[in-house]
């Protein structure tokens, strides 16, 4: 049976998929998140052995895809999101995150990262299909705010000699 939260994330996923539906690879990359996310989570449901050392190697397969065929910046930030989704799977297995709950909440937030990476590179990139990414739009921003407080040499106001 699916719970509200796996819901959501459906939902999350499709109107992801809906507003990308330009993007190159977006397709490819949502619906192979949503295969780790649905095999990994069955095979928990069914209470099978070592349940997080199998959405680690779920997760890391989907990190070997889009490593080896990512084109766009972009599919190398939701490449690291999903390296983020294993090494959460890792610190759990060894131990370092003790609660299940925090585990599972975890690996939530990765899941709602990529999307929103993928969703919000979409609406960046417009129907101009460029190479922009959410990532690099914050960059952007961080970028103009530093140069915005550093002292400058001369005031921007100053007369041209002519």
């Amino acid at each position: 049976m699916i719970n509200d939260f796996q819901l959501a994330l459906l939902i999350g996923a499709l109107i992801t998929a809906v507003i990308s539906r330009r993007l190159p690879h977006a397709w490819l990359w949502i619906s192979g998140g949503a295969l780790s996310f649905v095999v990994s989570t069955a095979y928990g449901r069914y209470g099978l052995p070592y349940s997080p050392a199998f959405t680690l190697a779920c997760d890391a397969a989907l990190c070997l895809a889009v490593y080896h065929k990512a084109v766009e910046a972009w599919e190398l930030h939701f490449y690291n999101v999903f390296r983020a989704s294993c090494l959460i799977s890792l610190l759990y297995l060894f131990g370092f995150i003790g609660s299940h709950w925090t585990f599972v909440v975890a690996l939530e937030l990765c899941n709602w990262a990529a999307l929103l990476l993928i969703g919000g590179t979409a609406i960046l990139a417009g129907n101009a299909g460029g190479n922009h990414s959410i990532a690099s739009w914050f960059g952007r921003v961080h970028s103009v705010r530093a140069a915005l407080r550093s002292p400058r040499s001369e005031s921007p106001w100053h007369k041209v000699a002519r």
